[in-house]
């Protein structure tokens, strides 16, 4: 049996759960879609999902060089 969140999306009268293979974000850089582990960004406690950035790898790689 499938664990769900207590939290969805509602799209067309139909509930969509968040689960930890089914959030996505954009990555600020690049542009380019990528998942998103909503525990680890938003778990400290020090986050909110309306200011949050989520760099995709190949940007925080060259984030973290320079």
């Amino acid at each position: 049996m499938k664990h769900y969140s207590n939290f969805y999306l509602k799209f067309k009268n139909r509930k969509i759960y968040i689960e930890e293979d089914n959030v996505y974000t954009i990555c600020p850089e690049c542009g380019r879609e990528h998942i998103v582990d909503l525990v680890e960004v938003l778990g400290s406690g020090d986050a909110d999902l309306y200011s949050t950035q989520v760099y995709c790898e190949d940007c925080s790689q060259k984030r973290l060089k320079a």
